[in-house]
């Protein structure tokens, strides 16, 4: 019998081991980059507002991971139940204390709710967000290979002496520089490909933008996305019509969220007087997926 249990044990022990040895190791970035993101975007009313955001773009050669910070702790956060408890608390207290006040700062709910992650070594970009109210996609394509030209306009940047270079993307006409004395091929977002680092990207609109604010050595984790397996497969093009439809129509639903707090009770918001038409020249990042 006691045969039996030191074999049982030693089995046990191998598994175990087995099990740690396939696990994983997330990749490791060698730069942190912080952005500055300005965007128009549209209310749920269909109404056009300004915000800037920050964005963390982990990078090393192979791999990149860019995402918002507070949105990966919120995410972490609701990923355990104590931690989803802890949320529910505060934000049934932040909800009645913007209704009192219209202070929505201690509200804990991220601008941006986007993941992107880019590998040179599957050539894939794996993309994860939100599509209005609490619906999560994530959709995966090859990764993109933009055609830059480059121009022989010059800038400093953060210290960083930079080039210009110009590219159509999906709706878009990009305006970026980037610097090769950080010789690592990438930028924000899906922004990527030139022989540098790119510290800044505006597009023509004036709608969107990117600009770096801080670089950084570094060896984080770029960890996966909190509870990615809730996350639903999606089309890219399927998931940005169905969040145009919700910022267009989706008043009334956010309404019903604000009102019906986490904690069980009920807060009553008089009907918005602003009934206008809304900003249809307001668009995302990517713009080809109108019919």
């Amino acid at each position: 019998m006691r045969r039996r249990l030191i074999i049982l044990s030693i089995v046990i022990v191998i598994v175990n081991f087995l099990a740690l040895a396939k696990k994983p190791d997330c990749p490791r970035a060698d730069i942190r980059v912080s952005y500055r993101c300005h965007r128009e975007y549209l209310r749920t009313d269909g109404k056009a507002f300004i915000d800037e955001l920050q964005m963390i773009l982990l990078a090393n050669p192979a791999e990149s991971k860019f995402y918002n910070v507070k949105c990966e702790y919120i995410d972490s956060l609701r990923s355990t139940p104590s931690g989803y408890a802890q949320w529910r608390k505060l934000m049934g207290a932040a909800a009645k204390l913007a209704v009192e006040t219209g202070n929505f700062d201690a509200v804990p709910a991220a601008l941006s709710h986007l993941y992107v992650f880019k590998s040179t070594s599957s050539s894939t970009t794996t993309v994860y967000d939100r599509d209005g109210a609490s619906g999560k996609y994530y959709y995966v394509e090859p990764l993109t290979e933009l055609q830059w030209q480059i121009g022989d306009s010059t800038k400093n940047i953060l210290g960083y002496e930079c080039q210009q270079a110009v590219t159509d993307f999906r709706g878009r006409h990009w305006t970026a520089w980037f610097t090769t004395e950080i010789p690592i091929q990438e930028g924000p977002w899906k922004l990527r490909g030139l022989p540098g680092l790119i510290l800044e990207a505006h597009e023509a609109s004036g709608q969107h933008s990117f600009t770096v604010e801080g670089i950084e050595r570094s060896d984080e984790e770029m960890r996966p996305v909190y509870s990615r397996k809730k996350y639903e497969p999606i089309d890219r093009r399927e998931a940005l019509k169905a969040l145009r439809k919700f910022l267009l129509n989706g008043d009334q639903m956010s309404r019903a969220i604000i009102q019906n707090t986490p904690d069980g009770s009920t807060i009553e918001i008089p009907d918005s007087d602003d009934r206008a038409a809304p900003d249809l020249h307001v668009d995302f990042l990517e713009a080809d997926y109108h019919d």
